[in-house]
């Protein structure tokens, strides 16, 4: 028994904090958040443009009505690129618009709104 009296250096044991749980809780919450990221995502591609879809069904049959949804639809397209462009067309399709008889569209303009529709990213 003295012997242990003596034997006074011997210390308590260390705790050693484990950060395992931690770091697993960090993944699954980043797994989480990225998941939620990539659904918002999906689901913004999905949903076309109506005006896109509009524009790329128009009616060349009816050139008045052809006329005024051109104009009306592709303005929410035009930037810095196509504004030249747009104009061009916006100008060449007046004369079918505000009478109330006008001839079919010409195959030029056709083209050209065609054209300016494809050229939409």
């Amino acid at each position: 028994m003295d012997l242990l009296k003596e034997l006074k250096d011997i210390k308590p044991n260390e705790t050693i904090i484990d950060y395992q749980f931690y770091v697993f809780i960090g993944f699954v919450v980043l797994s989480i958040i990225l998941l939620v990221f990539l659904i918002f995502k999906l689901l913004k591609k999905k949903k076309p443009n109506p005006y896109l879809e509009k524009l790329k069904n128009l009616d060349f049959s009816n050139s008045k009505k052809t006329a005024y949804e051109f104009c009306e639809y592709a303005k929410h397209f035009v930037n810095e690129e196509n504004r030249e462009f747009y104009e061009q067309i916006v100008k060449e399709l007046e004369k079918y618009k505000y009478k109330p008889k006008v001839d079919d569209l010409n195959e030029e303009i056709i083209e050209k709104i065609k054209k300016f529709t494809e050229d939409i990213k």
